[in-house]
């Protein structure tokens, strides 16, 4: 009864009071009738003492009801409340109680004590925490108090239940297992923060005003992941990836992207044993100081409901010390610009035994070396995995797919002989390098392994990941599991950008539907610069509730940064304006560049990065466009874009003189944010006075104008500078330092402007009359191949200051030896492009190795040729 009460609201209280006693004095009345007058008065006296009495408990009782609706956990910056765990509580358990403890001292200054079950509590509240198993409270409670697990939690989910006692308040926060319990911490954090801004949803680390009295209303919840798989990529804090319910670390170690200091081949440094001492490139204290710092990460990740995996790229680049003391194991040397010499490298053998011992030695040794480790991210990619070339591994074939795999076994079943409970992460898998067309290589593998692809063809942002849902289904049949690397936009860096609306649009298209069933989840995406980690809270949570509303708990985000909603809405328009203007730029990059060789491709097959848009490269790219009507619907497309980018650079800029920050690093993020939307405005700007020029030159007389454009778009390039000197912190790019970005990228600018402040503009005039061919020198310019080095296919590129009678490339070997001619190819003034499927005259592949090629023009009397050097390798 009293527990029901609880729900009555207190307007409804005093009908509770004031309805028994209208009720008793009606029937007093009636009854009087029968009674002498006399007796009435004195049965009225009695009466009203009598029913006086009662109205004043049931007012006592009510008020004390009224009060308890709302369970008092610290007033007047006095504890009230207490964390209770069990006796025999698992490290998972203590660190949840331990978070809670925390967060609650943070807002209110009080230290809430913390009990086993085995000792006596003396606050009116208990926040009681664990499973059934590992707190005998719940079991007893579950009876008690009728509330029973749901099995649909999983091994995730949780419940929080307040129930009153009579003697005292129990706040109930259990799950299945451990992991449950934390996530179930931070479900109890999150109604707590509810409770005292009045803002939801909310997330653990928003900021939140100090106040002496925390009280929350009873609560009955439970919940569970959408999605069983929420990883980070990255290099993250522990405490961040627990309070946003990330359940996976999959880059853990040492991840250049290179695949020589992340690669199996240099694994050898994360352990300390004798047996590999010949093999090192480090001094013992080095490994010693990574291992014991490794450990310590590994432990902290674990304690936290995270799994951690060790990343590897295979095989990768053997360490130096190796190559010399274990020649044995390697393959013929192969031609890579990447690796240390920038020239070759040695690649291990995948057929020698020899190899798959050491192989089986080091997976072992490092299991060994890290309890703390859940599983190895294996990755094979590109020219990081590093093919050996002879006849017995047989490189990309059949054959050598085989001999890849054979070394993923090799790995996979030595870790499982030491710890079968290890988990593996596989990435790359059916593309270039680990094809398995037939899924034959994936049965043979540990049920649960877990697959991967990015997001569009390099994290683009784009609604649809374009994932291969038949793969994925297929994958999921067989047990294993499937996520979405949904990174970060790799065409922004070293900047950041809003991409949730695209996110979430994406994902819940998934989510949503019949066909995909063997999805897992996606990884964690956004900057932890600026305002780019807004991405990360939407990321992560959307993971764990599909359905939750991402721009509301953006905007509560913003409001407790900066201080009021009209700043916040301003912000967080700004910042959607922004994303959306951009994804539609970068799908064909406005028609102002040319991507491997083809206007319009935008980023597919190939990540950019923001110095590659700007710079003389980027702007001859764009003065090369072929045609005026490329140059029309670029000079639109601008047009289009530039109008909502300033719409969000007035936004953002309002914003901030209505912002009330927090703290300094919200002015700096702000500031930032200023900035970058601004940059982007002056970006377009300067593109679009660059098309509007080679339009230009589609007519007559127009020298002036022409040139007017291009000191224009000098202009605008220009006025970038002094923002990017600006910008208190730029997202990590291949581990440049802040310094190196800025320099860079101003020295990029500079040149842009210089190039552009001498370009000849007569270049650009397609019908001028006074345009006289005689003046202008025959030349042929900016020859390039992409890509090189060339696995299959090339893109020749060029620039003739005239149309030219005849062009023709042709290839030669090293030694010189002629071996295929391209014949009658494009000729024409400006920019001309060549498709060739590197074969010779015979139209058999080329082999690996390193090649030339001329590129020769000829006009009336007059010749031109360049020559320049291309790679093969398959």
């Amino acid at each position: 009864m009293i527990h029901l009460l609880h729900s009555i609201h207190l307007s409804h209280r005093w009908c509770l009071i004031f309805a028994p006693l209208v009720l008793d004095f009606f029937w007093y009345v009636m009854y009087s009738i029968h009674l002498s007058h006399r007796w009435c008065l004195i049965s009225f006296s009695t009466y009203i003492l009598k029913r006086a009495f009662i109205a004043f408990f049931c007012f006592l009782v009510l008020t004390m009801q009224a009060v308890a609706a709302e369970v008092p956990i610290v007033v007047s910056g006095e504890p009230k409340a207490t964390v209770q765990i069990g006796a025999n509580a698992s490290t998972q358990e203590r660190f949840a109680a331990s978070e809670i403890r925390t967060f609650i001292q943070k807002w209110t200054g009080a230290r809430l004590e913390l009990r086993t079950n085995q000792q006596s509590t003396t606050t009116r509240t208990v926040i009681v925490l664990g499973t059934p198993t590992s707190n005998p409270t719940i079991r007893a409670l579950q009876t008690k108090v009728s509330f029973e697990l749901p099995e649909a939690l999983g091994d995730e989910g949780y419940y929080i239940k307040s129930a009153d006692l009579g003697t005292e308040i129990v706040i109930i926060v259990s799950a299945h297992t451990p992991r449950g319990v934390i996530y179930g911490a931070y479900g109890f954090i999150e109604a707590c923060i509810t409770a005292l801004t009045g803002l939801k949803p909310v997330h653990p680390d928003i900021a939140v005003t100090r106040t002496p009295t925390l009280r929350i209303p009873f609560l009955n919840e439970t919940s569970r992941p959408f999605y069983p798989i929420r990883a980070v990529l990255e290099i993250d804090n522990p405490d961040w990836l627990a309070r946003h319910r990330v359940n996976m670390s999959g880059g853990e170690g040492v991840w250049t992207g290179t695949g020589i200091e992340d690669g199996f081949g240099t694994a050898f440094k994360y352990v300390d044993t004798p047996a590999f001492s010949e093999l090192q490139d480090e001094t013992r204290l080095q490994r010693l100081k990574r291992i014991e710092t490794l450990r310590n990460r590994f432990t902290a990740l674990r304690d936290r409901g995270i799994d951690a995996y060790l990343f590897m790229y295979l095989t990768g680049e053997p360490t130096e010390a190796l190559i010399k003391a274990r020649p044995d194991l390697l393959g013929p040397e192969v031609l890579y610009g990447a690796s240390r010499n920038e020239v070759s490298y040695r690649p291990f053998c995948w057929s020698k035994p020899e190899f798959h011992t050491l192989a089986r030695q080091l997976t072992q040794e490092i299991v060994k070396t890290y309890p703390g480790l859940a599983g190895f991210h294996l990755r094979s990619w590109g020219h990081e995995t590093r093919a050996c070339n002879c006849p017995e591994c047989g490189d990309r074939s059949p054959e050598g797919q085989a001999k890849l795999w054979e070394v993923y076994f090799t790995i996979i079943n030595a870790a499982l002989e030491v710890r079968p409970d290890f988990k593996f992460y596989i990435s790359g898998y059916n593309r270039s390098w680990l094809q398995d067309p037939d899924g034959d290589y994936a049965r043979r593998l540990p049920k649960g392994t877990t697959f991967s692809q990015k997001w569009g063809a390099d994290g683009e942002p784009v609604i649809d990941p374009n994932i291969p849902i038949d793969q994925i289904n297929a994958l999921g049949e067989m047990g294993h599991r499937f996520i979405v690397l949904s990174h970060d936009v790799e065409e922004v860096m070293p900047f950041w950008m809003l991409e949730s609306d695209l996110f979430v649009q994406g994902v819940r298209q998934l989510a949503n539907s019949s066909e995909v069933v063997g999805l897992s989840g996606f990884t964690v995406q956004g900057a932890t610069q600026g305002l780019g980690y807004l991405d990360r809270l939407v990321s992560a949570r959307i993971n764990w509730d599909i359905q939750v509303d991402h721009l509301q708990l953006l905007r509560n985000e913003l409001v407790t940064r900066y201080g009021n909603r009209e700043a916040a809405d301003l912000i967080l328009s700004a910042l959607r304006t922004n994303g959306w203007t951009l994804a539609s730029y970068f799908s064909d990059y406005a028609s102002s560049l040319s991507i491997g060789g083809t206007y319009g491709s935008g980023s597919a097959g190939l990540a950019t990065r923001f110095w590659n848009l700007i710079g003389k490269k980027a702007v001859e790219d764009t003065l090369a466009i072929p045609e005026l009507k490329i140059a029309q619907t670029a000079i639109n497309r601008f047009t289009n874009l530039l109008a909502p980018q300033q719409r969000a650079a007035n936004e953002m800029q309002e914003a901030n003189e209505l912002a009330e920050s927090v703290d300094i690093e919200a002015v700096q993020d702000l500031t930032d944010a200023m900035h970058l939307m601004r940059l982007w405005v002056l970006l377009f700007q300067s593109r679009e006075k660059l098309v509007e020029a080679i339009a230009l030159g589609y007519e007559v007389n127009t020298s002036s104008a022409i040139n007017a454009k291009l000191a224009s778009a000098a202009e605008f390039s220009r006025s970038i500078q002094p923002l990017i000197k600006q910008f208190e912190e730029f997202g990590p790019l291949f581990g440049y330092s802040h310094q190196t970005n800025e320099v860079e990228l101003v020295k990029t600018l500079k040149e842009e402007v210089i190039f552009l402040s001498s370009f000849d503009y007569r270049t650009l005039q397609k019908h001028d009359e006074r345009f006289s061919p005689e003046e202008t020198e025959f030349r042929i310019s900016e020859v390039y191949n992409y890509p090189n080095p060339l696995k299959r296919k090339t893109t020749f590129t060029y620039q003739l200051t005239l149309d030219a009678d005849e062009v023709q490339i042709t290839i030669y070997t090293a030694s010189g030896r002629r071996i295929q001619v391209l014949k009658d190819v494009s000729a024409k003034e400006g920019y001309n492009e060549v498709a060739w499927n590197a074969q010779d005259a015979e139209g058999t592949p080329l082999a690996n190795g390193v090649y030339f090629y001329k590129v020769r023009a000829v006009l009336d009397n007059k010749k031109t040729e360049s020559v320049h050097r291309l790679a093969v390798i398959r």
